[in-house]
């Protein structure tokens, strides 16, 4: 099969079906700050974003922020350490403040996870389950740069969630009214 050349010297397999991933949606883009406050009110004020709810993940070690973009169906999160331990405490020594991640929501992350070890990318800490998603990434090194999430919702947390509220872009959002 052909190859291609991509961004980090790697080589991509031309002849990889568009599908084979199953994405469904740009879910969202994620930027982790020091502080939430701090930054709010660029993407508020300046740029116009909506907040649709906070949420934390103590375990993992972030609090954050769901915003909804002005003029379609984007998502936007502002993420902040949360806890002595947080791996983002890390992540902004090494790199300062900024993008994090880009999540797309897929059919099955098993099967995006496949699709990633059929083009030669080890699924970065295999497939996970946790607060009702599924998901599987790929490793920046791996991507030429780009930390990426594949997920789905776990049909049975979905149900729990649906009740008026989009809940699909992260993990436990409590609603801002």
């Amino acid at each position: 099969m052909p190859s291609e050349r991509l961004p980090g010297g790697l080589e991509g397999n031309l002849c990889m079906d568009s599908e084979a991933m199953g994405i469904k949606r740009l879910d969202h883009v994620a930027w982790v700050v020091n502080k939430l406050e701090d930054a709010l009110p660029l993407l508020t004020k300046l740029m116009g974003m909506t907040v649709e709810g906070r949420f934390e993940n103590p375990e993992v070690g972030f609090r954050g922020v769901g915003l909804r973009v002005p003029g379609g169906t984007g998502h936007f999160e502002l993420l902040e350490p949360y806890g002595e331990n947080s791996y983002l405490h890390k992540f902004i020594a090494e790199k300062g403040p900024g993008l994090h991640h880009v999540t797309f929501e897929v059919e099955d992350a098993h099967v995006a996870a496949k699709a990633m070890e059929d083009f030669g990318i080890e699924p970065w800490g295999g497939v996970n389950e946790s607060h009702g998603w599924v998901e599987a990434f790929i490793h920046p090194k791996d991507s030429g740069g780009v930390l990426f999430q594949f997920y789905h919702e776990d049909p049975e947390h979905r149900v729990q969630h649906e009740e008026g509220h989009d809940h699909s872009h992260s993990h436990e959002m409590e609603p801002v009214d």
